[in-house]
């Protein structure tokens, strides 16, 4: 029952773009669970302590991995420009600006499976909750 309604939890929170801070988030959850399973005041209150422990650790990991990506793209972003600059060293500028152009379309089409993917995945979502 509590994974059910930590999953609730979850879902709801997912679909609320405002981010929220980890005390936000924890008194929701406590809100949320002592409204659904009838908890004492004394329960909410140890409740609510532990929640707020693994919302500030979950705060603590998503700001780590945003760092670790941003770093990512980083290099990515200066192996790119390396790649692109001994191309242009070789290629025409007729070539190259074809070149260019291909990559740009098929970024373009990357972005668009992407956007259908993840219409897909929120049409799937929508249909399952309505089970």
């Amino acid at each position: 029952m509590i994974a059910v309604l930590a999953g609730m939890t979850v879902a709801a929170q997912a679909q609320d773009k405002v981010k929220k801070s980890p005390e936000e988030r924890a008194k929701a959850r406590t809100e949320h669970m002592t409204k659904e399973l009838g908890l004492s005041p004394e329960q909410a209150s140890k409740l609510e302590a532990i929640n707020l422990k693994y919302a500030d650790k979950g705060a603590e990991l998503r700001k780590e991995r945003e760092a670790e990506r941003a770093e990512a793209r980083r290099e990515g972003k200066e192996l790119r420009d390396a790649h692109e600059a001994e191309m242009k060293a070789v290629l025409t500028p007729d070539q190259f600006a074809k070149w260019m152009a291909k990559r740009e379309e098929m970024k373009e089409k990357r972005m668009e499976h992407r956007k259908d993917m993840r219409q897909d995945r929120l049409e799937d979502r929508k249909g399952t909750q309505g089970q």
